[in-house]
């Protein structure tokens, strides 16, 4: 087992929808400079830049560090889709704890308002995306196989988003800070049958970023008492299927938890809250599901009765998730990772989740024809 990396500082920037005038790498530069101001810490104190992103271009990694004033240092870039946020603060984990640097800055960032138009599609020369799947039609497809193999409603997988907006009201980095009602999920414009415009997560621009130390680093930036840890990140990427198997086995999701549970020595029963990418409505059921930390076919019924609310039994996305938070995707990882350090830390204001001691985030990034996903990280956080 992989020494834990300690969390010394996160920092954020509003997710949204900004000009083209704010490009990339000032958006991470804001959210960077949070971070290190969040630690006490200074530029020159940074060892190594991790940046997961998407759409960024060739080098987005080094032209932030030239923003921020630390060209030269080593900088890696990080592409897995959705995930690819998460991927980058797994990498800084190992780093940390194999000696190889002791203070890392993750930088998740995204603009994705002037580069993506329309529905996400696979990549182009992918199969799926030759005949013209987008993710939603996926997830369609899911909510209606879930709907018919588990007697579950329209309004049930709909209150997934009425709660994860209800919770984004109290979190000043989220896109949509108002709360919504049910009628207005059910009455929102079609995208994917039976799922609407308000059960999808919507484009976004934004920026996260951690700094995550061993304890060398600790002690390097003066950092005492105790502090939110990375115990870990599992990373899987989807299998073959043979076409016989549920649409919504979520064997992914399952491998992923797995590998958490392996990596962390924590279990399911030890999850206090969960940060889940519910790029749809569907997927935060299914995938919470797969993970085994809600029964299968139960999911559904659990949001209705509110046991994935604030005050449940099993918080799921008190920052609102990807559908009212806000999915920029390179970034998504990251601000997870920020949103459970702020609840481990007991410092998330009207949104904080009582007692929280373990947290879990979820990212699942892009689709591969023929099988269950592109990747998948179970990142687990510890206060």
């Amino acid at each position: 087992m992989l020494d834990p990396a300690h969390v010394a500082g996160v920092g954020m920037i509003r997710f949204g929808k900004y000009p083209a005038t704010v490009t990339l790498e000032r958006m991470a530069a804001r959210a960077a400079t949070a971070a290190l101001a969040d630690a006490g810490a200074t530029a020159d104190q940074i060892d190594a830049i991790i940046v997961g992103h998407v759409f960024g271009g060739p080098v987005a990694g080094q032209r932030i560090a030239v923003e921020l004033g630390l060209d030269g240092k080593p900088i890696a870039n990080v592409e897995n889709y959705c995930a690819s946020g998460a991927t980058a603060i797994r990498e800084a984990w190992v780093a940390l704890s194999a000696g190889l640097h002791d203070v890392v800055l993750v930088i998740g960032v995204e603009k994705m308002t002037d580069r993506i138009f329309g529905g996400v599609r696979p990549d182009p020369n992918d199969l799926d995306a030759a005949v013209g799947y987008v993710m939603a039609a996926g997830h369609g497809m899911s909510a209606r196989r879930y709907m018919s193999d588990h007697g579950a409603t329209r309004a049930q997988i709909a209150a997934v988003a009425v709660k994860n907006h209800a919770h984004s009201v109290n979190n000043p980095y989220a896109q949509y800070q108002v709360p919504i009602s049910l009628e207005q999920v059910l009455q929102a414009r079609p995208i994917a049958e039976p799922l609407g415009l308000l059960d999808c997560s919507p484009i976004s621009d934004g920026a996260a970023a951690i700094l995550l130390c061993n304890r060398a680093g600790l002690a390097r930036l003066g950092v005492s008492g105790a502090v939110p840890r990375v115990l870990g990140c599992g990373l899987v990427s989807g299998s073959l299927r043979s076409g016989d198997e549920p649409l919504n086995a979520e064997d992914i999701s399952r491998r992923a938890a797995q590998e958490a549970w392996r990596l962390t020595g924590v279990g399911p029963d030890d999850i206090d809250l969960v940060e889940m990418h519910d790029c749809f409505t569907i997927a935060e059921i299914v995938r919470l599901e797969g993970l085994g930390l809600v029964p299968v076919g139960e999911g559904a019924r659990w949001t209705e009765l509110g046991h994935t609310g604030i005050r449940g039994k099993l918080p799921v996305n008190p920052s609102g998730g990807l559908l009212s938070r806000g999915h920029p995707v390179g970034a998504t990882g990251v601000a997870q990772a920020c949103e459970l350090t702020w609840q481990l830390r007991g410092t998330a204001s009207g949104r904080q989740v009582a007692g929280a001691r373990t947290g879990l985030a979820y990212c699942k990034g892009g689709t591969v024809s023929g099988t269950d996903g592109g990747s998948v990280t179970t990142l687990v956080m510890q206060a």
